[in-house]
């Protein structure tokens, strides 16, 4: 049994889809169609083609599974309890037949006949209404139909057909088909129609199309307008076209109406509220009108771009030569700024050389000793034989790939950094001293992966407590009040927010009074120290560890008087 009828609902239960569902739907009707076989309650779930009431049934065991729908044992014969081959017709009446049988087609059928009185009484457009009268041919007395519903309105013979079950295609076109030969017009009412394509079942489609894409639905809303106003309402689904692109689409729209709101066509005799096909052929106009202009305005830019096309032939000559006359002169301004370049670059050897010269005179002195007294050069002590500019790279490769220095870099940086000191008199930027201290402070450093990459944000810093507690400015071009000065300067976010770090050298190294007394002649620091003891600016202690691990005397303090 492919599929059976729930009576309470006239809903078609589909077997192998229903039966797939969870235990805890499929078996509550399980139960319920115990109740009925003995006698509890009434029947609700029967054959769709012999109105028989029907039974759930699985197999047996630990793993038993609901399988099928089943007869009663001792029910009367039906083609689904046979081998043989079901007849169409049979199985098409007992469908049919089980239908007026259902509760939901009952009610429906009653609804539309009280709401057609309910017209007849107040309003007097309905003349005539009755449930399952027998409606004759007038060509061939032999054929009849009986629909739901039979009623005049306004002198029209109108009938309804409640549609709740499949039917097959022929069996709408031939009731349509009668009732057009009797000059009747029809109604079909759904209790529920689908506008998603894929749930329509094929039954809604036929009857869709075959009115003019109108649908009639007596939902509860329909109901509560019809006791209200006194007459029968239903709700209209249909499909509005509409162009979009060159093309006709359609959107789904919805009203509630009555039978005064519907158009009886008395050519077609199709009752509708919405004229779909005339609209269609309307937008269809609007389609060919806009596919005609578009064609029009194509042809005209055609032959816009051809002409276009011709004059941009006559000016091409043209723009070449000047395309031409552009490229020599852009040409001519390359080799202008090549030779400038080059020039440039003269200038800048020059002043490399230069600096280079002024380098080796200044630090006369320590490359003597380098060549002297060193005889076998490690590659840290080759590092201080490289051109000026190429220094400080090579100081931070050589470290960066793991160099460890061996006890004789390190005498030798401690050596030749207390013999430069010590003859250091007048500061400037790139001296031997200031790469002596820098590879000294990445010595100390070089197994503190935390230190190594915080280094270069924090080395200008260190090279300025080094000047503070050497009382000799290392590194910078300034004096030591002017460095001091550069680090108190609240402009400079940056530097101003390691002024404390500075301000602590300064106590720990040459002592505050003293630093004042010798270097602020002009008193100029101490004013900038009373402002910054005012403003207590940010502090950045995230190098603290680092200050502290190469400045081991330096204690810093979260206040500064």
């Amino acid at each position: 049994m492919k599929s059976v009828k729930n009576l309470d609902t006239d809903e078609i239960l589909i077997a192998d889809i229903f039966l797939a569902l969870d235990d805890n739907i499929v078996f509550p009707f399980r139960e319920k169609c115990e109740f009925a076989r003995k006698k509890i309650i009434d029947p609700f779930l029967v054959c769709e083609v012999c109105g028989q009431m029907v039974q759930i049934k699985g197999g047996i065991g630990k793993n038993a599974k609901i399988t099928h729908f089943k007869h009663l044992k001792d029910s009367e014969d039906c083609p689904y309890k046979t081998d043989t081959k079901i007849d169409r017709d049979w199985i098409l009446r007992g469908k049919f037949n089980g239908q007026k049988e259902g509760a939901l087609h009952i009610e429906t059928k009653q609804l539309i006949y009280d709401f057609l009185c309910l017209n007849k009484d107040t309003k007097g457009e309905v003349s005539f209404a009755k449930q399952e009268m027998v409606n004759k041919s007038d060509r061939d007395y032999l054929k009849w139909k009986k629909p739901d519903v039979t009623s005049i309105f306004k002198n029209k013979k109108l009938v309804f057909e409640i549609q709740l079950a499949t039917t097959f295609l022929d069996v709408i076109c031939e009731r349509q088909h009668f009732y057009k030969e009797n000059q009747s017009f029809i109604i079909w009412v759904f209790k529920n129609f689908e506008i998603e394509a894929d749930k329509q079942r094929f039954t809604q489609k036929d009857i869709f199309y075959s009115n003019n894409r109108n649908a009639f639905v007596l939902d509860e809303e329909a109901i509560r307008l019809s006791n209200l106003h006194n007459d029968l309402f239903l709700l209209c689904q249909f499909q509005n076209p509409i162009e979009k692109d060159e093309k006709i689409e359609y959107e789904w729209e919805c009203k509630y109406v009555n039978l005064s709101d519907l158009t009886f066509d008395e050519e077609t005799l199709k009752v509708y509220y919405f004229d779909v096909s005339r609209a269609e052929y309307e937008i269809a106009e609007i389609v060919e009108k806009k596919i005609a202009g578009r064609k029009e305005a194509e042809k005209n830019l055609k032959a816009k771009q051809e002409k276009l096309r011709l004059q941009e032939i006559e000016v091409w000559e043209e723009e070449q030569r000047q395309i031409e006359a552009k490229q020599e002169k852009i040409r001519l301004e390359v080799i202008e700024r090549q030779q400038q370049h080059e020039i440039y670059k003269a200038q800048r050897q020059k002043e490399i050389d230069a600096d280079q010269l002024d380098f080796e005179n200044k630090n006369a002195l320590f490359f003597d000793r380098l060549e002297k007294n060193y005889s076998a050069l490690s590659p840290l002590q080759l590092i201080f034989k490289s051109r000026l500019y190429e220094i400080s790279s090579s100081i931070d490769e050589l470290f960066k790939n793991g160099y460890e220095p061996s006890n004789e870099d390190i005498t030798f940086l401690y050596n030749e950094y207390k013999n430069e000191i010590n003859h250091y008199k007048v500061p400037f930027r790139l001296s031997i001293l200031y790469y002596l201290s820098i590879t000294i402070i990445k010595t100390k450093i070089r197994r503190n992966s935390v230190y190594k990459e915080q280094l270069p944000k924090i080395e200008r810093v260190l090279v300025a407590i080094l000047s503070i507690k050497e009382k000799k400015v290392i590194g910078y071009s300034y004096s030591l009040i002017q460095l001091a000065n550069h680090f108190f300067n609240p402009k400079n976010e940056k530097n101003y927010s390691f002024a404390f770090i500075i301000l602590e050298a300064i106590k720990t190294y040459y002592g505050l009074d003293n630093f004042l007394h010798i270097e602020d002649k002009k008193g100029n620091f101490k004013r900038k120290l009373e402002e910054y003891n005012i403003a207590i600016p940010f502090k950045e202690l995230s190098y603290n560890q680092i200050i502290s691990s190469v400045f081991k005397e330096l204690k810093f303090e979260n206040n500064i008087s």
